[in-house]
């Protein structure tokens, strides 16, 4: 039976903050548009600032629907769901703020040392209602590591902005979608460059990012990969581990089997005709 509170029940606080994963719904007015629902989740991504009151660290992605979506309306949820222990499912309702890498805000709650690789913005969410159901269908799952590859890529994008900053190569002067103002030159592989390509307009053409290509200073982090062991630990998972080859062993296996049966039905029956022949003999 689901039950709705005005705030997270403190009994929750604590379970909201140790799930490693979540997901954030919004849609733009337009009944047309497109709604969205992203999965997110990293080392020391969500934050619980109070009971109506939470915030993430928004990572850069190949787009920017959520961005979008609040610029325009502000709706968001987010929702947990428990893949071990209990089953539980909380959604929290609200209304979100962006807060854009370079802003005094982002700093705010974002401050020097602490922002991961490609970090974009910090999106607040001001909750007026928490909805919280069984989820008896959720299946149990085990968690084995953050993956690192998003960190570490987008870490190589800073770095290119920042090696442009100095030496003034790997020039580039594509311009944004829909943006007429260039405002100068960037590296070709920057953040800054990614941003304009990717994360200016949303799927149905709404504005997303607005500051953070142009913001001071350039973006740097000082994430590392050490300190952090289950981070990165199934990235480099090739397709050996696939679905596919999971069928294939368990056929082979299979196939293995019935070989090894039919081989030990044949020397049995052949040890019954020796068997059969010996006693004949014997009694003639």
């Amino acid at each position: 039976m689901g039950q709705f509170f005005d705030s997270i029940p403190p009994n929750l606080v604590a379970w909201i903050q140790n799930q490693h994963l979540f997901w954030v719904a919004s849609a733009p007015l337009d009944a047309n548009g497109h709604v969205n629902v992203s999965p997110k989740g990293t080392y020391d991504c969500f934050h619980v600032v109070g009971p109506n009151k939470v915030w993430y660290e928004d990572l850069t992605g190949s787009g920017n629907e959520t961005i979008s979506h609040m610029r325009e309306n502000g709706r968001m949820t987010i929702m947990f769901n428990a893949f071990e222990g209990p089953p539980r499912i909380v959604r929290l309702f609200g209304k979100g703020t962006i807060h854009e890498y370079g802003t005094p805000e982002y700093d705010e709650l974002i401050p020097e040392g602490k922002r991961k690789p490609g970090s974009r913005a910090a999106i607040v969410l001001d909750i007026h209602k928490v909805g919280s159901s069984c989820g008896y269908t959720v299946p149990y799952y085990e968690f084995k590591g953050d993956r690192s590859a998003l960190l570490e890529y987008l870490d190589k994008c800073e770095k290119s902005d920042q090696a442009f900053e100095a030496t003034g190569t790997e020039v580039s002067t594509n311009k944004a979608p829909g943006v007429s103002d260039d405002r100068g030159e960037r590296a070709e592989k920057g953040l800054r460059a990614y941003w304009l390509q990717n994360n200016v307009l949303s799927m149905d053409g709404l504005p997303g990012i607005t500051t953070a290509p142009y913001a001071k200073p350039t973006p740097r982090s000082t994430w590392k990969l050490e300190g952090k062991p289950e981070m990165g630990k199934y990235d480099n998972v090739t397709s050996d581990t696939s679905t596919e080859v999971h069928k294939r062993t368990i056929i082979g296996d299979h196939e293995t089997k019935l070989v090894a049966a039919f081989s030990l039905g044949v020397l049995v029956t052949m040890l019954s005709i020796k068997l059969s022949t010996r006693l004949s003999s014997l009694i003639v």
